[in-house]
């Protein structure tokens, strides 16, 4: 499932924007949608996500349905990497 940038916009995803890709963000929103059934509760989640992926679950996207994701809940494998290139 691909989102539409705008989806994006969403202070739950302020935190992340620019720092993981569109494919890790897309991952993310569709766990998000299963935070209404699961809710803060891992047996209903099962913790896939985080366990398979470094990502956060649907149990623990819960806890931020008020507030944004933090980065550092994003396995480092997933952030964006910048490289500068040295003039010399």
């Amino acid at each position: 499932t691909h989102v539409v940038g705008h989806v994006f916009k969403v202070t739950l995803y302020k935190k992340l924007l620019g720092t993981v890709s569109g494919y890790t963000l897309n991952k993310i929103v569709v766990e998000y949608e299963h935070v209404a059934y699961a809710g803060k509760n891992p047996s209903r989640c099962g913790c896939v996500m985080r366990t398979t992926h470094g990502l956060p679950c649907a149990c623990e996207l819960s806890k931020y349905v008020v507030g944004s994701i933090p980065l550092e809940t994003i396995h480092i494998f997933w952030h964006t990497q910048f490289f500068r290139s040295r003039v010399m």
